[in-house]
């Protein structure tokens, strides 16, 4: 029935140029096929004052349903120009929190995405039938989420959803004992998952309140024959309701893949229930933290935050003292690993509170947090934590100060990063800092200062995204008369190597739909492309979060020159193999596919083009 009013609304919404137009009533009849979305719906007598019109943004039209007060209610989008609706997106409060995807156009949808205040969640529906069939992305706390409704609803299928499969154990590249352990936990996680559903205790009135676990961390590739870094959350948690007694659900180590997060034993209930994995533990943190039970306290302290999130969703910044106050009393009340958890929490929501309401107290309570968690001897990585947040709270605020003097509130900034590096030269926030550091002094002109600090963070952080990315940035301030690769999947389909271009003048062009100054850019392109065609190829690269964009952006805007894309934006792949830090970027090679120019503007294209080809 569901699919049957997408289609209904498919050609309900098609061709905005008739003269019939929908009315705002049939298009707040829709909604979401997930369920449990917490999206806007105007009462009855409400809708009365209510539009709909069409409006056309990005190349892409869409109708939009606005309340009286001017906010977004609905938005039904044709992506590709095919004049049939294939994204369907809901508000609450005026912010887009859920969408429905016909991503292959065929009037039925096959991806289901959360956003906004609604979390991160990006579902597949390989076959659209209306159910989810595989997480594309989801958080920790959201696997946390779709185990106890998995338990609820004694659904096996949908914790099969958020368990490790074989595919992804293999693509985690864990050494030879660690996977074998992992196997076998994942191979019996459905019989704990069915052994604790099958307890009865937790019904459909279960309520879930919040997820636990003790800061992630990440098992580097080279341990134990591991040939890629591993990130997981140990001793993760999910504290319910049942019957108005609150209770743990053990939900063991969490793996992270890709942009999402997976279990990888069955669940159990109670904080007394033992591990039965315990691959990950690390240095300093007790092996009990994820098993501490929440006292009396705590959990009204929980019960009143979770309350306060789902009041505040639509306006955060008004509850940012409250929420403040409670994350300083959960801290103080707990003990080991959840302390640390509040502490991390406590401390990104008075960076938040900084630069969303330049709040100068929060700033100060930084300052204090620092000191407090200095003396309590906490984790050195939460210290750090604590530090750059506060590090990057006040640069965000003075930044923004039309009074205050930029150059200087910049050098103050990268004074800091410098001193922090020294001081935590090993935790992971040090590798952000090198990155800074080294794209502040590439901007200002200063290659040789930029390489080193990029050479530092590849050196020290060789393995994660950043670290690639500064290989890529030297890779690329040092490739001018030097030939480089590029190998990726045409958007349009097909494989593409740089090679096979050999004997031509090739320009780069690196972009993204987000990028306007990138669009701005394409136009003049293809006039250029116009004149020099026969002795020109252009070949660009797309960055965007997802082809989907790219393909639709395309559709309606046509460019003759090859496309490319690859997974991951601007941390992917085909960003980081030339350490691109900012779009649009151009690279021009001649013919003999060396670099000539490692950054390109637009307005200098013409006289180039002139000067190689002559």
């Amino acid at each position: 029935m569901r699919f049957a009013l997408l289609a209904i609304a498919a050609s309900l919404f098609a061709g905005v140029s008739t003269a019939k137009s929908p009315t705002a009533e049939q298009a707040l009849a829709l909604t979401p096929i997930q369920p449990g979305i917490d999206f806007t719906t105007p009462a009855k007598a409400d809708i009365a004052a209510c539009t709909i019109a069409p409006e056309k943004s990005g190349g892409i039209t869409a109708w939009v349903v606005r309340d009286g007060q001017g906010r977004n209610l609905r938005r039904f989008a044709d992506t590709n120009g095919d004049n049939v609706v294939d994204v369907w997106s809901y508000y609450r409060d005026g912010v887009e929190v859920y969408r429905d995807i016909d991503s292959d156009f065929d009037n039925k949808a096959d991806q289901y995405r959360w956003l906004g205040t609604a979390g991160t969640r990006w579902g597949i529906d390989e076959n659209e039938d209306g159910r989810v069939d595989s997480w594309r992305a989801i958080s920790a706390y959201e696997v946390a989420e779709e185990v106890v409704a998995a338990l609820r609803s004694r659904d096996s299928a949908a914790f099969a959803r958020v368990l490790l499969s074989p595919a992804e154990l293999k693509g985690l590249g864990l050494g030879g004992s660690v996977a074998g352990e992992v196997a076998a936990a994942t191979g019996s996680a459905a019989k704990g998952f069915q052994e604790t559903a099958a307890g009865g205790k937790l019904t459909a009135g279960t309520r879930f309140i919040d997820f636990g676990s003790v800061r992630p961390g990440v098992i580097p590739g080279g341990v134990d024959g591991a040939t890629a870094d591993a990130t997981f959350c140990e001793g993760a948690t999910a504290l319910v309701e049942i019957g108005g007694e609150t209770e743990q659900v053990q939900l063991g180590p969490l793996v992270q893949v890709g942009d999402g997060w997976r279990v990888i034993t069955g669940p159990k209930l109670g904080s007394n229930s033992q591990d039965p994995l315990a691959l990950f533990m690390m240095p300093g943190i007790a092996p009990t933290a994820g098993g501490e039970r929440p006292s009396e306290k705590m959990q009204q302290l929980m019960t009143e935050l979770e309350k306060l999130d789902r009041q505040s969703a639509g306006s955060p910044g008004a509850a940012a003292g409250k929420r403040i106050d409670l994350l300083r009393q959960l801290a103080d009340a707990s003990s080991s690993g959840l302390k640390e958890q509040w502490i991390q929490q406590l401390a990104d929501t008075l960076a938040a509170d900084v630069l969303e309401n330049s709040n100068k107290a929060s700033l100060q309570s930084l300052d204090a947090l620092i000191r407090k968690t200095e003396a309590e001897g906490v984790a050195d990585s939460l210290v750090a934590h604590v530090r750059f947040q506060r590090i990057w709270a006040e640069y965000g605020l003075l930044s923004q100060d039309p009074k205050e003097d930029y150059p200087k509130v910049q050098r103050a900034w990268l004074d800091q990063l410098e001193q922090f590096v020294k001081k935590h030269p090993d935790d992971q926030e040090s590798a952000e800092a090198l990155l800074q550091l080294g794209m502040a002094a590439e901007f200002a002109g200063e290659t040789e200062q930029a390489q080193d600090w990029y050479a530092r963070l590849a050196k020290q952080f060789p393995d994660t995204t950043r670290g690639r990315k500064a290989s890529g940035a030297i890779r690329r301030l040092s490739s001018v008369g030097k030939p480089i690769e590029l190998r990726a999947q045409k958007i349009d389909g097909g494989a593409f190597d740089l090679k096979q271009l050999a004997g031509k003048h090739v320009l780069i062009h690196y972009w993204a739909t987000w990028c306007e100054p990138c669009k701005s850019d394409m136009a003049q392109l293809k006039e250029l492309y116009a004149k020099n065609g026969r002795t020109l190829t252009i070949v660009g690269v797309n960055l965007d979060a997802s082809v989907a964009d790219a393909k639709a952006y395309l559709a309606t805007n046509r460019l003759p020159w090859t496309q490319v894309y690859d997974e991951g934006g601007l941390d992917g792949r085909l960003a980081n193999e030339m350490g691109v830090m900012t779009l649009p970027l151009m690279i021009m090679l001649d013919e003999k596919g060396q670099v000539v120019n490692r950054n390109l503007h637009v307005a200098e294209l013409e006289t180039e083009i002139r000067r190689l080809i002559r």
